[in-house]
């Protein structure tokens, strides 16, 4: 046994200490970088669902302001565009592609259905007897040049889909358009239902912001404006109701020229009453000096209605100026007067791509999506809390069930899809249906 002298130990010792107070000062310090997410946990159901070939076009993950997964009672439903016939060319009337309905009862696998021919993906919407209603963007064009852009609005119901009858419809022409016309309807269409069963579509046309609404047992659709005229192009709305009434937030994408991207900069919400529209600028940042390199500064994200039919809505600016991607949230409450309330969301990552409100007893609670990670937090100050999905890839695009779409506020669970928009992973993207019981929310 080798003895140490009093000095020599003494310094052995105060080395020791001293590298264990730096081991731990490094560790402090390495966890306060790094940035906390809650180490909570909460159950829930997730698996592997059918998906697009293709990214490009038409693949089923395109359209984040369309309503793409409704919920009646023990059944799911969802659509997914099969678009194999890009191996062939552009969508058209003569080479459409095709979207399936898919149902899911219980814990049972997921059932095929009826086929449509379509150019876009589909908004779904359930009324309260159960009856599914699709509304399906169909090219008309036959020009191999057209990509599909050109077409009409059909509607098409199922009223036994509640006992789970997929393939029993019937059909009408919401929108028409003959070849050779200009544009009737625009691709980037939104959708929402009523609690009284009415039905509201809409889509920007030019300066234009239209809506076509109709109860479900109604014989024609009424066409309106909610805003002409805008001075710029309004596009991608996300359609909810308050009080039965259709409200819309809207994004600018102005076409600016050939083989250029579409310009972002500001954002309008509409909303009707009495049978009025009034519409009101949220954001405007078209005098912003990122706009001389950057073609997108702002997106919409969310618009909802809760129990209590308060609307809410998430709206993304992309300020930050070494990261084009990178986004700061916003949440907007609309009150009746047009005043707004507007909070900024606190996250503890900086990576996230998308948010989505889920409001549930009283309380909303949020779903965040980064490139490879879901989250959900109870409360604007609540904290983030991974939600594991195994083998995530990169599904940054998230739909919900909720009453936006006719899943009564009564069901037990959230239904959501997580649908691959990342063109790298094609054709071998994942996409996810992740079901969660609302119990588990009161857990965070």
């Amino acid at each position: 046994m080798v003895r140490l002298g009093k000095r020599l130990f003494y310094q052995v010792i105060m080395n020791t200490k001293k590298r264990f107070l730096f081991l731990v000062l490094f560790v402090s310090v390495l966890l306060a970088c790094k940035k906390k997410t809650s180490d909570k946990s909460i159950h829930f159901f997730s698996e592997l669902i059918p998906g697009s070939k293709y990214h490009q076009e038409n693949g089923t993950w395109w359209g984040y302001n369309q309503q793409k997964i409704v919920r009646f009672q023990n059944r799911v439903f969802m659509a997914v565009v099969e678009n194999e016939n890009l191996d062939l060319g552009l969508p058209n009337a003569g080479n459409p592609s095709m979207v399936y309905l898919y149902a899911k009862t219980g814990d049972q696998s997921w059932s095929k259905g009826v086929g449509f021919p379509t150019s876009r993906p589909v908004n779904l919407l359930m009324d309260s007897e159960g009856c599914l209603h699709v509304f399906v963007f169909e090219p008309t064009e036959n020009s191999p040049t057209e990509n599909g852009s050109l077409g009409k609005l059909k509607h098409y119901w199922l009223p036994n889909a509640h006992l789970g009858d997929l393939f029993s419809f019937q059909s009408e022409t919401v929108v028409d358009h003959s070849p050779g016309q200009s544009e009737t309807v625009n691709i980037r269409i939104g959708a929402s239902i009523a609690g009284n069963d009415w039905m509201y579509i809409s889509f920007g046309l030019n300066q234009d912001v239209k809506v076509y609404s109709k109860h479900v047992h109604g014989q024609n659709w009424n066409e309106e404006q909610a805003g002409t005229n805008l001075g710029n192009s309004y596009y991608y709305p996300f359609v909810a109701t308050k009080n039965n009434e259709p409200c819309l937030l809207a994004i600018q994408d102005d076409y600016v020229g050939p083989g250029l991207p579409a310009i972002y900069f500001k954002n309008k919400f509409f909303s009707r009453s009495n049978g009025l529209w009034t519409e009101q600028t949220i954001t405007d940042l078209s005098t912003h000096p990122l706009t001389s390199s950057r073609n997108k500064l702002v997106d919409n994200c969310e618009l909802v209605s809760d129990e209590n039919q308060e609307i809410y809505g998430i709206y993304q600016t992309m300020l930050n100026p070494n990261n084009s991607w990178m986004s700061t949230f916003y949440q907007i409450k609309f009150n009746p007067n047009q005043t707004t309330e507007t909070k900024a969301i606190p996250l503890e990552v900086d990576d996230i791509n998308r948010i989505r409100i889920f409001p549930y007893q009283g309380e909303l609670f949020y779903f965040c999506i980064s490139y490879n990670h879901l989250y959900v937090k109870r409360g604007l100050n609540g904290t983030l809390t991974e939600i594991n999905l195994p083998q995530f890839q990169s599904g940054n695009y998230l739909y919900l069930a909720n009453s936006t779409n006719g899943t009564s506020h009564q069901e037990s669970y959230i239904d959501l899809l997580l649908l691959n928009g990342n063109a790298a992973d094609y054709p071998f993207a994942k996409n996810y249906y992740v079901r969660i019981p609302k119990t588990e929310l009161l857990k965070l």
